[in-house]
C-alpha cells in the first residue's frame, strides 16, 4: 500500500525528536540567490553573499531561540473505549503551550492501519494557552486496539525551523461489530411479531398471550377471527396472540478458512456476525434465552444461555475479537460439545459455509444426530461473483464459459440442497444483504408455530 508523502516522518519511532528546517527557509535561501547574482555584475557579489547570509543566519538563530522546548509543549489524547466497526468515531487532543511564544502546529496519531487516517491536521495555539483539537476516525476491523504514540511538529511566527516531538500515551479501543442492523430488527420487533409470514400459524387457538385486535390480512389464521368485533366494524378483525417465550436458542458461529473470504465490503464471519447478534437480540428481547458457540478446529468462544438484553453485552464482549483463521472447521468436535452443553430441546442456528455439508458426508451423522433433540437451521451467504456472472451477457468465448462453470455450480448447490431437505436437514443460502432478516424471520416462524 502507497504512504501518502505527507507521513513519511512517521516511519520510525526514531523520527519523533529532531530539529529541521522549513519550506520557508529553503525558500528565502533560494531568493538570496537573486540579489547576490546582480551584484556579482558589479564585483560585489562576495560582499553582498556574506551581508545576506549572515543576515539569514541571524534571523534564523533568533527563530531557533524563540521556538519553545519541548517540555513546554504538553499533550494529551482523549478516545471513548468502545466503537462500532464501520461507525465515525471522535479523538480529543488537547494540547498546552506553557510558553509565551505562540505556535504552529502539524499533529499525526499513530492510529491502527484498519482506521481511516485523516491527518496531518494544522493548527495554531498561542502563549500560554490550550487548544483542543478534534478529529474522526472510521474503524474497518472488529477487535482490541492500542493507540500509542503521537507525533508533533510545531514552529514559531517566523517559521524558519520546526521541533519534532512525539507523546506516548496508551488508549485501548475495542471496535465490535456494526450494531444497525441489530438496532433496525428491534425498533420493527413489533410489526415483525404480528406480522410475519403468510402461511396459517399451526399453533393452538389462543395460544400464548393476547396482544391485540387488528383488521385481519391475508395469512391470519381464520380461526382468530373476533366475530364480535367484526359484528361491530362491519369488517373483519382478528385476534392477536404473542408467541409463547422462554424457549432455547443456540447461535452457532463458524470462524473457519471459508469464513475469511471477502464478499462486496467485508467477509463471511463479519455478516454472520452481525447477522447472529441481531438474532440473539431479537430472541432476548422477546424473553428466550440465548447461547453463542464461536468455533473452527475448536471452540475458541462459548457463551452459556441467558435472558434478558444485559445478556447482549455478555454475548458481545465475548465474541466481539473472534476472526477468521486458517483451519478448516471441525463440526463434529463442535456438535459434539453442543450435545455436552446444551441439555434443553433448543433451535440450533448455524452461521458456516454451506458446501462441507453438502459435498461431505462426515458432518452429516452428527447434524442427524443432533436433530433427534433440538431443530437445526444452517444459513450460509450466496457468493456475489457467482451472482454476477450469471447475470453477465454472453457476449464472447470467455464470458460463456465462466458464466456456464457459475450456472452449474448453482444448479449443483442446488440439486444438493433439495436432498438435504428431503434428508430433513434445513439448509438456506442468502444474499449478504438479507442474512440477518433471514435469521430473525426464521427464528419467529418457529416461535409463532410452537415448535420448540
Amino acid at each position: 500500500m502507497t504512504k501518502s508523502s505527507k507521513t513519511w516522518w512517521l516511519k520510525r519511532p526514531s523520527h519523533a525528536k529532531g530539529i529541521l528546517p522549513t519550506k520557508r527557509l529553503m525558500g528565502l535561501f533560494l531568493l538570496l540567490l537573486v540579489p547576490i547574482t546582480i551584484a556579482s555584475r558589479w564585483d560585489y557579489g562576495w560582499r553582498a553573499f556574506f551581508i545576506l547570509n549572515s543576515l539569514l543566519f541571524l534571523l534564523s538563530l533568533l527563530d531557533f531561540m524563540m521556538l519553545p522546548r519541548r517540555k513546554q509543549v504538553i499533550g494529551k489524547r482523549m478516545v471513548q473505549e468502545e466503537v462500532e466497526r464501520g461507525e465515525a468515531f471522535q479523538v480529543r487532543f488537547y494540547l498546552k503551550n506553557q510558553s509565551t511564544v505562540p505556535i504552529r502546529f502539524r499533529l499525526i496519531d499513530e492510529l491502527p492501519t484498519s482506521f481511516l487516517r485523516p491527518f496531518p491536521i494544522g493548527g495554531e495555539v498561542g502563549g500560554r494557552q490550550e487548544k483542543v483539537i478534534s478529529y474522526e476516525s472510521t474503524p474497518q476491523m472488529r477487535g482490541d486496539f492500542e493507540l500509542s504514540l503521537i507525533f508533533l511538529r510545531y514552529q514559531s511566527p517566523v517559521g524558519l525551523w520546526e521541533k519534532q516531538m512525539s507523546f506516548e500515551q496508551n488508549n485501548k479501543i475495542s471496535v465490535i461489530p456494526d450494531m444497525s442492523e441489530v438496532r433496525g430488527h428491534l425498533a420493527t420487533l413489533q410489526k415483525l411479531l404480528l406480522h410475519e409470514g403468510t402461511k396459517i400459524r399451526r399453533s393452538r387457538i389462543g395460544g400464548g398471550e393476547f396482544a391485540q385486535i387488528r383488521n385481519y390480512v391475508i395469512g391470519d389464521d381464520p380461526r382468530k377471527i373476533n366475530w364480535r368485533q367484526t359484528g361491530k366494524q362491519a369488517e373483519l378483525m382478528t385476534n392477536v396472540y404473542q408467541p409463547e417465550h422462554g424457549k432455547y436458542i443456540t447461535i452457532l458461529i463458524d470462524c473457519g478458512r471459508p469464513m475469511g473470504v471477502e464478499l462486496t465490503k467485508v467477509n463471511r464471519l463479519e455478516r454472520s456476525v452481525e447477522a447472529a447478534l441481531t438474532v440473539a437480540a431479537v430472541a432476548l428481547r422477546q424473553g428466550d434465552y440465548v447461547s453463542v458457540i464461536a468455533f473452527s478446529n475448536k471452540v475458541s468462544a462459548y457463551i452459556p444461555s441467558g435472558k434478558g438484553m444485559a445478556h447482549l453485552q455478555t454475548i458481545i464482549r465475548s465474541i466481539y475479537a473472534i476472526h477468521a483463521d486458517s483451519n478448516e472447521s471441525n463440526y463434529i468436535h463442535v456438535f459434539d460439545y453442543l450435545e455436552r452443553v446444551q441439555k434443553r430441546r433448543s433451535f440450533i442456528l448455524l452461521f458456516s459455509d454451506l458446501s462441507p455439508f453438502l459435498f461431505e458426508e462426515t458432518s452429516l451423522f452428527s447434524i442427524k444426530r443432533v436433530k433427534r433433540r433440538h431443530l437445526f437451521l444452517l444459513l450460509g451467504l450466496a457468493d456475489p461473483m457467482v451472482n454476477k456472472w450469471i447475470k453477465e451477457e454472453p457476449v464472447d468465448t470467455r464470458t460463456i464459459m465462466i458464466k456456464s462453470a457459475a450456472q452449474r455450480e448453482v444448479l449443483r448447490k442446488n440439486i444438493e440442497m433439495k436432498r438435504m431437505h428431503r434428508l430433513g436437514i434445513e439448509m438456506i443460502e442468502v444474499p449478504e444483504e438479507h442474512l440477518a432478516t433471514k435469521a430473525v424471520s426464521r427464528y419467529i416462524d418457529i416461535i409463532n408455530r410452537g415448535q420448540l
